[in-house]
Order: C-alpha cells, then sequence, then structure tokens
C-alpha cells in the first residue's frame, strides 16, 4: 500500500440499477490507484451487495464512502429508506436473498446506522499488519499500533445503532 496514512473516495448516485456497476469501477479504481490490489476483489464484491440491497430495499439516491487507513477499509452506503436489513436463508435454487451473508463472510464487522432520514450500512475489511515503515516519523506508539496483530476474523459483529451513539 502507498505510504499515505489515509485516503478517501465519496460518490453519489441516483436510484438507478445500472449505478451498481458504476459503483464497482469506483472501488476498483480507488483501490488501485491506492495501492491496495489485494483489497480489490473483496471490496468490490461488498460494495456490489451493499449497494444492490440500497437500491432494492431503500429509497432516494445512493451515497458510497469508502475510506482506507494503514488499518482498515471502510465501506458505507446510505440511502434514505427506512427498513433495516434482514439477513435471509435463501434457497439452494434461490435467485437472490444471499446479499448480507455474502457481507458477513466476507467483512470483518458490519452495521447499521439509524438516521431520521434513512440509514448507513458500513462493513470493514482489516488490513493485515505490515512491518512499520522507518521512513513514517510516527510515534513509537503509533508505529506498535500499526504493527499489532489483527483482530481475529471470527469475531464478526453486526450492530443496528441510532445515529446518535457515538462509536464503533
Amino acid at each position: 500500500m502507498n505510504n499515505r496514512r489515509a485516503w478517501a473516495a465519496i460518490a453519489s448516485f441516483p436510484p438507478d440499477p445500472q449505478n451498481v456497476r458504476h459503483a464497482r469501477r469506483i472501488t476498483r479504481t480507488a483501490l488501485a490507484a491506492w495501492g491496495a490490489p489485494d483489497l480489490i476483489d473483496s471490496a468490490e464484491m461488498l460494495v456490489s451487495e451493499l449497494v444492490t440491497n440500497a437500491l432494492l430495499y431503500g429509497r432516494g439516491p445512493v451515497d458510497l464512502t469508502l475510506a482506507l487507513t494503514g488499518r482498515s477499509l471502510r465501506i458505507a452506503v446510505t440511502d434514505e429508506g427506512t427498513s433495516l436489513p434482514v439477513p435471509k436463508e435463501a434457497g439452494a435454487d434461490a435467485q437472490g436473498g444471499r446479499g448480507l451473508a455474502i457481507v458477513e463472510l466476507l467483512a470483518d464487522s458490519w452495521e447499521v446506522v439509524v438516521r431520521l432520514t434513512g440509514k448507513t450500512v458500513t462493513c470493514v475489511l482489516t488490513l493485515q499488519p505490515t512491518a512499520p515503515d522507518p521512513r513514517w516519523s510516527g510515534t513509537a506508539e503509533e508505529q506498535e499500533l500499526a504493527a499489532a496483530e489483527p483482530v481475529e476474523v471470527g469475531t464478526r459483529r453486526r450492530r443496528v445503532r441510532p445515529s446518535g451513539e457515538h462509536g464503533a
């Protein structure tokens, strides 16, 4: 990954199914430009599922935010709908209904933040730590945090919280 400390991309789309393709393209292009090609496939799939759900079950425009730090990639999709995402049990022959199962499988965590005018579904991909960059002038504590062991993948979580609650 590039030596920058953080990257972000934000896009807004009208509620049109072809914009799922645009969201995937933005994700792929941003992560390639940011020097994080190992995240592209998983992030592209997560974006595809979250944007598709926002278009199917939400209302109004869809906002996509990608934020990459040295520790994680945070993907957030916002729409104006009030219905909460509900994981479904899709049958073997079902043509849909697996979106949240895919999010649960690929993301290290995900949550829903409910707002007065809609909701934001956010998921996180935790990066594998690398040795601290000797050219980076962070404090010893910051370098130690950057090199810390990743959170165990089996500790996935999902939360629904009102927008007034802070923290992750």
